[in-house]
């Protein structure tokens, strides 16, 4: 089956939009190492979204972000690999955080049907609010491998970790 590149390159962008990222190149961020890890990232499919990404954090350490997070993005059709800007807003009123998000497409790894995609994604923190502030400092590099449907239909857009693999910022 042969996938559209329109159709691929959503997938892609909306996988970014997940918020995972590797860090900036500044001696400062160096340095810095995540300070949070969540074992679960799910989007739902494009048309439950309204176009947009959906995505949710969840199982997360340490355990004052445990609840997780979550995050809705705009993402730009037809673009396989690129950079945006995704907030992530902290369950139980726990604050925000921004992150400035790479992502482009890799080999398929351990992603498993119906996933057909894996999308590498890398990036840095730009700035946190609330409590989250005093565990997510900018600068700090996000990074995860999330599958990813890129085939049309009904369930075009999901996305989930890699098996194995946790979103770390």
């Amino acid at each position: 089956m042969k996938t559209s590149t329109r159709a691929s390159a959503l997938v892609i962008a909306i996988a970014a939009g997940a918020g995972l990222v590797v860090p900036l190149a500044t001696p400062a961020s160096a340095a810095l190492k995540p300070s949070v890890a969540c074992a679960k990232e799910a989007s739902p499919p494009i048309a439950q979204s309204g176009g947009k990404l959906q995505s949710t954090l969840s199982v997360c350490t340490p355990a004052a972000l445990s609840a997780g997070g979550s995050s809705l993005t705009a993402v730009k059709r037809n673009q396989t690999k690129g950079t945006l800007t995704d907030t992530i807003t902290w369950k139980g009123g726990k604050g925000s955080t921004v992150a400035i998000v790479k992502y482009a497409p890799t080999s398929v790894g351990k992603c498993k049907a119906p996933y057909d995609q894996r999308v590498k994604i890398t990036g840095a923190v730009k700035s946190s609010t609330g409590a989250a502030a005093k565990i997510v400092k900018s600068g700090e590099p996000l990074s995860a491998f999330v599958c990813a449907i890129s085939k049309a239909g009904p369930k075009q857009g999901a996305t989930a970790l890699e098996p194995g693999t946790k979103f770390n910022l």
